[in-house]
C-alpha cells in the first residue's frame, strides 16, 4: 500500500466558517476591551457548569492551574499527602508539590488507570486526598474509589484534564469529586486556541476561595478602590477573554467531534481487540477520546515502523514521574506501571482524520504484525 501521512494531530483551522466565527469572536472581544473578565467569560464559565453538571466553573488560564487551585481550593497543604498516579503526565504530581503536599505514588492496572486496592494500602494517618487522572479519557473505578475516600474521610480531586466528554452511570467526570481541574489546551478535544483551564466544584466554600486564588489571592472591592485586599499568597491564573470566547465556539462544536473520534475508535477497537491490549469501557462508561492508548509487544519496533511509514505515534508517559530526577529520591514499588510504560503507544486519534487515513492506521499495525 502506498505510504500515508497520518499526523498524531492537526491543529490548523482550515474549515472557513469556523475559522469565520473565531476571528468574529475576537474582533467583537477587541471592541469593547474587556480583555480579561468580559462577557464571554462568564457566559463560558455558566455553560461548562451546566456541560458538566456542577454548581461552580470558573476559568483559568491552564489545566495546571486548574489542578494546582482545585487542590489549595480543597484545603490540600504543607503535611498533608495525597495518593495519585505515576502513569500521568508530571504537572499532576507537580501541582500537588506545590500546595507543600507529599506525593504517594501507587501502581495501576492494565487499562492504565490508577488501582483502587493499591490506593486502599497507601492510607496513612497524614493522607488527605486522592487525586485519580482519567488516562486517555478513560473513566477511573469511581466506585471504588468513592467508598475508599468515604470510609477513610478523604477528598478526591480529580484530574480531569483529558476527560471533558468522559461520563460513568450517567455522571461526567468531574462530579465524583470536591473539586475538579480540567485542560482545554489546543491538544485536547475541548481546546481553546492557547493555554486555559477550568476548576469545577459544588461547594460554594471553595468557589469563593478559588475564586481569589486566581486573582492572586485578593478580593475585588464593588468601587474598586482597594486593589491589594490580599486573603490568599497566590500568583495570576486568570484566563483571558479571548480564550474563553473561542472555547464557546469549541463548546457548540463538541458532540461533532466526539462523533468522529468515536467512529474512528470503534474502527481501532474493532481492528485490534484480538492482536493488542486496549483500555475496556466499564458498564455504562463513555470515553472522552482524548487519545488512542494501547499496550503491544515490541512497542519500540512498532513505533519506528509506523514512524518509517509515515504515521506520527506518541509515547506516553515516559519517565514514570516517580522516575523523574526531581521525585527519584526512593525506589516506589509500581511493576504494573514499569510494565506497561514498556508497552504503551498511541496512534492518530483527531476529528480531521480521513477515514482512509484511520484505515491505513489499522493496515499498517496489522501488517506489522503479519
Amino acid at each position: 500500500m502506498k505510504t500515508v501521512k497520518v499526523p498524531f494531530l492537526d491543529l490548523r483551522v482550515n474549515d472557513v466558517k469556523l475559522k469565520k466565527e473565531l476571528i468574529g469572536r475576537v474582533e467583537k472581544i477587541l471592541s469593547h476591551g474587556r480583555i480579561v473578565e468580559g462577557p464571554e467569560q462568564k457566559e463560558f464559565e455558566k455553560k461548562f457548569a451546566t456541560e458538566i453538571g456542577v454548581k461552580y466553573a470558573l476559568g483559568v488560564s491552564s489545566g495546571s492551574s486548574a489542578l494546582y487551585l482545585a487542590l489549595l481550593g480543597s484545603g490540600i497543604q504543607p503535611g498533608d499527602e495525597v495518593i495519585t498516579t505515576p502513569f500521568t503526565w508530571v504537572i499532576t504530581v507537580n501541582a500537588i508539590v506545590a500546595t507543600g503536599a507529599k506525593p504517594v505514588f501507587v501502581d495501576i492496572r492494565d487499562d492504565f488507570n490508577i488501582d483502587p486496592n493499591a490506593i486502599e494500602k497507601a492510607i496513612t494517618k497524614k493522607t488527605k486526598a486522592i487525586v485519580p487522572m482519567h488516562v486517555a479519557g478513560h473513566m477511573c473505578d469511581m466506585k471504588n474509589i468513592s467508598k475508599i475516600a468515604k470510609e477513610n474521610n478523604l477528598f478526591i480531586i480529580e484530574d480531569a484534564a483529558q476527560a471533558f466528554c468522559s461520563q460513568l452511570n450517567g455522571r461526567r467526570a468531574g462530579t465524583f469529586s470536591t473539586a475538579a481541574g480540567f485542560s482545554m489546551n489546543p491538544m485536547k478535544i475541548l481546546h481553546a486556541y492557547g493555554e486555559a483551564g477550568v476548576v469545577t466544584t459544588n461547594s460554594k466554600k471553595i468557589y469563593n476561595k478559588v475564586k481569589q486564588l486566581r486573582h492572586a489571592g485578593t478580593k475585588r472591592d464593588k468601587e474598586g478602590k482597594h486593589i491589594n485586599r490580599c486573603n490568599f499568597i497566590a500568583l495570576n491564573h486568570k484566563i483571558d477573554t479571548i480564550q474563553a470566547a473561542m472555547l464557546m465556539t469549541s463548546l457548540d462544536r463538541i458532540n461533532k467531534v466526539k462523533q468522529k473520534r468515536d467512529k474512528i475508535s470503534s474502527l481501532y477497537d474493532k481492528a485490534f481487540s484480538d492482536i493488542i491490549n486496549l483500555q475496556t469501557l466499564d458498564n455504562g462508561e463513555i470515553h472522552g477520546r482524548y487519545i488512542y492508548l494501547m499496550a503491544v509487544n515490541d512497542r519500540d519496533k512498532l513505533r519506528n515502523y509506523l514512524l518509517k511509514h509515515g504515521i506520527e505515534n506518541k509515547i506516553f508517559y515516559s519517565p514514570l514521574v516517580c522516575d523523574a530526577k526531581v521525585y527519584k529520591k526512593n525506589k516506589v514499588n509500581v511493576p504494573n506501571a514499569r510494565k506497561l510504560l514498556k508497552q504503551s503507544i498511541s496512534i492518530p486519534l483527531h476529528e480531521k482524520m480521513t477515514i482512509e487515513q484511520a484505515k491505513y492506521v489499522i493496515y499498517s499495525v496489522k501488517n506489522f504484525y503479519n
